[in-house]
């Protein structure tokens, strides 16, 4: 089985594709961040991992857009929420790079967290044969989830800011990091009726489970219509995907 890579904006789907690569026998690596009202059937997110995009997102925090729309300003750990600028190029020091070394799982290994929207890049010369898979969601559906799941204490993120989340991860993997590299485009709606459920399993060489998806899981949906470069991203994206809206 391919190493896979998944890639997308936090409450996008992002973890089901990861729990059905899971299923089949895919290593996401150790210490999994644990389920809870939120993710019930889990994330499938390393906290080795996750700590080491946090430390690459670090040193920009002046520069991550993350102001209006929020409780409070956002600490250690919960970055995935910011809004990283398009033009930033993010760097990744050499003291990092042999914890990033060891926190990759062994192969067939599925990695997984949202910050990857961001730090890809720094984390490429580990994946030099992954499959990376997008996967998305209407963006007002994946606001609504942000705004409604997300708790950090007294955090609270509004539908807008949760929106721009949306906008600059997806931003960044259609503008900067799909053109390098073998994608797969997922919707999530894809994951739960099926149909891309045999696509990305022919894509990685595993056979996998599309009974595992449970529509019980639908818990936001969109209400109304993405506009301005949400629309224009949204359309690329399913495009991608072969989804019809």
């Amino acid at each position: 089985m391919r190493d896979c890579v998944v890639v997308g904006c936090g409450r996008s789907g992002t973890s089901l594709a990861a729990g059905l690569l899971s299923r089949a026998g895919y290593d996401c690596g150790k210490d999994l961040l644990p389920a809870d009202a939120g993710g019930p059937t889990g994330f499938f997110e390393a906290r080795g991992v996750n700590d080491l995009n946090e430390a690459l997102l670090a040193p920009h925090d002046g520069a991550l857009l993350c102001a209006e729309g929020y409780s409070r300003p956002l600490r250690d750990g919960e970055r995935w929420l910011a809004v990283l600028p398009h033009e930033l190029e993010l760097e990744s020091p050499p003291e990092l790079r042999d914890a990033m070394a060891a926190e990759l799982p062994r192969s067939p290994f599925c990695c997984k967290d949202p910050r990857f929207a961001y730090t890809l890049e720094s984390w490429r010369p580990l994946f030099p044969d992954a499959l990376f898979v997008c996967v998305f969601r209407h963006p007002l559906a994946t606001a609504a989830s942000i705004a409604r799941e997300v708790r950090y204490g007294d955090l609270r993120v509004s539908v807008d800011a949760a929106t721009e989340i949306w906008k600059a991860a997806y931003r960044r993997v259609v503008g900067r990091y799909r053109h390098r590299g073998d994608w797969l485009f997922v919707h999530y709606e894809q994951l739960l009726d099926g149909t891309a459920v045999w696509r990305l399993g022919e894509a990685l060489g595993a056979r996998l489970d599309p009974g595992l998806a449970d529509e019980a899981l639908h818990r936001s949906r969109p209400l109304g219509e993405p506009r301005g470069e949400a629309a224009i991203l949204y359309d690329e994206l399913c495009v991608a995907a072969g989804f019809a809206r």
